[in-house]
């Protein structure tokens, strides 16, 4: 356990109540589970920074888990930019997903900032110093955090029936999903969606993984680097760690009130 169990940390978003059969509900459920993801992979490197000693294994091991976590926001955002995005735009409206790209312009110079700590406490550029790695992490997540939680507002099921065909929208999430998994390692990608999933709003995230593939990747596979996966808020089972526990997320209702 850390020695400083009131350090900072942030809350997950809630996650809305819809039908997860339902291309239109499903979307801001699902951008919910993904941005929680990254808020726990984010607390998480807040809270074991104050675990490692610099020059141990720990702590290299603890720098390739921040670099993974980094690597999990730059591909989602990316498949956001370059697949989803562009063509919402198109059927919603000039400026429809304007609000979302101008979020991640505000973050992507803090993020650069971390970045290059990271790689260079990685190479050994810089030097360890808790207090300069968490604050270069505050001024990265204070500002992503409200982006995340703006993003899922566009992609409420009301905002999106009346302009996006159901059958282009499974065209184009199969797509994405092509172009996911071309991109994706089951070594070092994958992981994170377990070790900083949601049991309770989304043990069924994500989908469509064949059971010897999860299994390969909870065991043999997890074995390569599971040094690295001790960071995680949550176990590979997606179990939230104590320590936590208490930045777990509301469920909405179906109302889109909290309950």
């Amino acid at each position: 356990m850390s020695s400083e169990p009131t350090v900072k940390l942030f809350h997950c978003l809630p996650v809305p109540a819809g039908n997860l059969n339902d291309i239109y509900e499903i979307q801001p459920v699902r951008m919910a589970i993904l941005h929680n993801i990254i808020l726990r992979g984010f607390n998480s490197m807040i809270y074991y920074s104050g675990e490692v000693t610099a020059g141990t294994k720990k702590y290299i091991s603890f720098l390739n888990y921040c670099s993974q976590v980094v690597n999990f926001v730059h591909h989602h955002h990316s498949i956001e930019e370059t697949i989803f995005f562009p063509w919402l735009e198109a059927k919603l409206g000039e400026g429809a997903m304007g609000g979302n790209l101008e979020g991640h312009e505000r973050f992507r110079a803090p993020l650069a900032t971390f970045e290059e700590l990271l790689a260079n406490l990685r190479s050994g550029k810089a030097t360890w110093d808790l207090d300069t790695f968490r604050k270069s992490l505050y001024n990265l997540v204070e500002v992503l955090r409200p982006h995340l939680e703006e993003e899922i507002e566009t992609l409420r099921p009301e905002k999106l029936k009346d302009h996006v065909p159901a059958d282009e929208f499974e065209e184009k999430e199969q797509e994405a999903r092509k172009q996911i998994m071309k991109e994706t390692s089951l070594i070092t990608d994958m992981p994170i969606l377990f070790i900083n999933g949601d049991s309770v709003n989304g043990a069924w995230f994500p989908r469509g993984i064949p059971p010897p593939i999860a299994f390969l990747m909870k065991y043999p596979l997890w074995l390569i680097h599971s040094d690295w996966w001790a960071f995680g808020s949550c176990d590979k089972h997606m179990k939230v760690k104590p320590q936590f526990a208490a930045y777990e997320p509301p469920s909405e209702n179906k109302e889109g009130t909290l309950g």
